[in-house]
């Protein structure tokens, strides 16, 4: 299993940073070249959506993500049905801004397809993506 974990203080309150991660009409503002399709209208624990984005290969696919952890405000996990690609954010109140723990990573599914996901879901993929996604947040919410 490879992962990424990344932290940053973005500033703004908890509930603006929150109402952009938890809404996937919004994740290709901040999560880089991503397409939502399939959402529900209010994301809840055990919901899935399709998502369509870069691979590591640098092609287009579109898989099905679940929503694994939700606790309103603090925590979010979304995780890949095909490959266990997942993404893992908590959320702390921190002075009027938030401090933001997030996690990138990969738990394959057995097999053969499972051992090359996670071939190439490398630690410089998912720290790019965590990295990324830190600055796409940064700059949707920070106060100016």
């Amino acid at each position: 299993m490879a992962s990424w974990k990344e932290q940053a203080l973005i500033e703004a309150p908890v509930e603006e940073v929150w109402s952009v991660l938890e809404d996937p009409s919004r994740f290709g503002e901040w999560a880089g070249n991503v397409e939502v399709s399939g959402a529900p209208t209010k994301i809840e624990k055990g919901s899935t959506l399709d998502i369509t984005g870069p691979t590591p290969l640098g092609n287009r696919n579109t898989t099905t993500f679940r929503v694994e952890e939700l606790d309103e405000l603090r925590e979010i996990k979304l995780r890949c049905q095909e490959s266990g690609y997942y993404s893992h954010w908590l959320l702390t109140e921190a002075q009027g801004d938030t401090f933001t723990h997030c996690e990138y990573g990969i738990e394959p599914v057995l097999g053969l397809k499972g051992r090359a996901y996670s071939a190439i879901h490398t630690k410089g993929y998912l720290r790019r993506a965590a990295q990324g996604s830190l600055d796409g947040l940064r700059r949707l919410v920070s106060k100016k």
